[in-house]
């Protein structure tokens, strides 16, 4: 049976990387005893796996992972006894079943939705960042195996609505994500504020992931899901 949840991390936890992430699922869904299958081989490990990885210091409200269990039970006893258990900051809103033979979670996500809230300062305005999101291209200089290159961000910007706050920006962005193209928020910024990443108070959260049915995009909770 492949069970997937639907979680949110927030709060200082944002700053657990990935890997720690994954290791907190993994000695959890052993704690509650969930009842998860292993797999074959020299070296077995639980069958847990994790949709897009979430960058340190981002949170999110929408975030996705599947158990597949040796066993059949009830999703929402799944869910109620990991919340009992998991560490403050982490909690699972959702959990249903999908189909055994699904693609991979990882493989599905194609888009995502963020919200960017940048610290208004004297040289950040809502004007700078719609003149920059009004022009043709998103030029940002990326670091890759050949070197640093430019990048257009645009191709991968879907849509993207900006709101003055009394003392920040928000950022509202649908963007392509995955492994065959991904919009990093920080480069976003950057290429919007043509400055270094690190030194730009923002709080980014991904609220949501979505996968391609047909001409357009749903989200994660609903693809797939069986009664």
């Amino acid at each position: 049976m492949r069970i997937r949840l639907k979680f949110r991390k927030t709060g200082p936890v944002k700053f657990v990387g990935h890997l720690d992430t994954m290791r907190l699922f993994q000695r959890a869904v052993k704690v509650a005893s969930v009842p998860v299958a292993y797999s074959q081989g020299f070296s077995p490990h639980s069958l847990v796996y994790f949709a897009l990885p979430l960058g340190v210091g981002v949170q999110s409200t929408g975030d996705y992972m599947e158990i597949v269990t040796a066993t059949d039970i009830d999703p929402t006893i799944v869910k109620d006894n990991l919340n009992a258990v998991l560490v403050e900051g982490v909690r699972i809103e959702d959990a249903f079943k999908v189909g055994d033979k699904s693609d991979s979670l990882m493989s599905l996500v194609q888009a995502a939705d963020y919200d960017v809230r940048i610290a208004k300062t004297e040289g950040v305005t809502l004007q700078l960042i719609e003149r920059k999101l009004q022009a043709e291209e998103l030029i940002v200089m990326k670091k890759g195996k050949a070197g640093i290159r430019p990048l257009d961000l645009k191709p991968m910007l879907l849509e993207c609505n900006v709101s003055e706050e009394p003392d920040s920006i928000l950022i509202s962005m649908y963007v392509l994500a995955g492994s065959s193209s991904n919009l990093n928020p920080d480069l976003f910024v950057q290429a919007l504020l043509e400055g270094e990443v690190a030194e730009i108070e923002k709080q980014v959260t991904r609220k949501e992931m979505y996968t391609a049915d047909g001409d357009t995009f749903i989200p994660l909770d609903t693809f797939g899901r069986e009664q």
